[in-house]
């Protein structure tokens, strides 16, 4: 029996966000930060299905020819036709534009190619199969990102690099690397969820009344609340929002004096000791 993995050929029918020019006028998967596979302008050119009126022994088309409704369903052409003819023909009238007024319109922008949706036969299978690697590949590096923050923070509370290493299956000097130069990502998650957790009182606290601080919008807020309960610091109960021993640890973890170079105290958040009272 032949031991070929014909099953990875398999790609199940994910329901993947349509493809839309981002901020910066690319294309992409919604707003998912994946970028679309091949996508390039369509040109109305390549949208319609333009019928060439050549002479004989001219090399260069007179003229192009267009169903009347290809014209009414692309606005552009709208306004060429003034310069257009109608032809009465079946199964729908035709509007004829000389050659040079329809080059300067069929080069326009009128949409998107996309591969996995145009092409054909294997370039469409593989536009599919680089499509579910793009987010696959990107779907890695979020629970890499989300990894890495629970490695940090398990350090943070005391756990040992070895067991930390042991839960991650990393390598002990990779977790110590983690700690000791983690990602700004991780470092600034690392700061907010702490300064959240000095927020928090002892007592339950409905989602709507944490106290946001000054740098957090509330859809910022919102979204640190959410990963702190994925991330085990926060338990949301009928109440409201508490915080797990874990989640108080980090906030006595926040509120222990450390020496700066100089030897001067500052609190966990970054404030000399006592600043924070003045």
């Amino acid at each position: 029996m032949s031991s070929f993995p014909y099953t990875l050929f398999y790609i199940p029918k994910a329901e993947r966000p349509p493809v839309e020019l981002n901020e910066r006028g690319e294309p992409e998967y919604g707003n998912s930060g994946v970028a679309a596979v091949g996508a390039r302008n369509l040109t109305l050119g390549e949208a319609v299905d333009a019928l060439n009126v050549c002479r004989p022994g001219e090399s260069e088309p007179v003229a192009v020819q267009l169903p009347a409704s290809v014209v009414a369903d692309h606005p552009p052409l709208e306004s060429v036709l003034h310069a257009g003819v109608m032809i009465e023909a079946e199964p729908e009238p035709m509007i004829q534009i000389p050659w040079p007024v329809w080059q300067e319109y069929a080069e326009q922008p009128v949409g998107l190619w996309l591969p996995e949706q145009d092409a054909i036969g294997v370039d469409r299978a593989l536009a599919v199969a680089v499509r579910e690697f793009r987010f696959a590949k990107h779907e890695m590096e979020a629970r890499g990102f989300v990894r890495n923050c629970l490695v940090v923070l398990g350090i943070k509370l005391g756990r040992s690099r070895r067991h930390v290493a042991e839960l991650a299956d990393l390598s002990v000097g990779r977790v110590q690397q983690l700690n000791d130069e983690p990602p700004a990502e991780v470092t600034e998650f690392v700061r907010t969820a702490t300064l959240v957790t000095g927020l928090l009182g002892e007592k339950p606290c409905p989602p709507e009344d944490v106290p946001r601080p000054r740098d957090l919008n509330a859809e910022e807020l919102d979204g640190v609340l959410d990963s702190m309960i994925a991330v085990g610091l926060l338990e949301q109960g009928a109440d409201g929002l508490r915080l797990t021993e874990d989640g108080l640890a980090l906030r006595e973890f926040g509120e222990r004096p450390r020496r700066t170079r100089k030897g001067k105290k500052r609190s966990g958040n970054g404030e000399r000791a006592g600043d924070a009272n003045r």
